[in-house]
């Protein structure tokens, strides 16, 4: 693949990732044992208002996943046309990522 031979692709892809099995990694330790419905969105002036289990938090983890691969394989494509772009594509996954382990840890933290 192309895409490998820029360092600055594979450590942003890989931080990508990282925070992605980080994220997967606290979830499944901290929701292992809970059984009852677990609050996935809080908002302020209504109180709770959307209930969900671990199958929600997992499914969030996993379309950020497929996000993320999506734009490699889209970096990776444009790569040699394009080389501006496919950084925008690569510091976007990173970015969502960031930010769905932050929602994670979250989600975690209220229940």
């Amino acid at each position: 693949m192309k895409i490998f031979r820029n360092k600055n692709f594979i450590v942003i892809f890989g931080l990508s990732l990282g925070f992605l099995v980080l994220a997967a990694g606290v979830a499944f330790v901290r929701l292992a044992e809970i059984k009852t419905p677990l609050i996935i969105h809080f908002d302020a002036f209504k109180g709770i208002d959307f209930l969900g289990d671990r199958f929600d938090v997992s499914s969030i983890l996993i379309v950020a996943l497929v996000i993320v691969l999506i734009n490699f394989f889209l970096a990776e494509f444009i790569f040699d046309r394009q080389r501006f772009l496919s950084f925008v594509f690569a510091y976007v996954s990173l970015a969502m990522s960031a930010l769905t382990f932050i929602a994670t840890v979250v989600i975690i933290s209220i229940n």
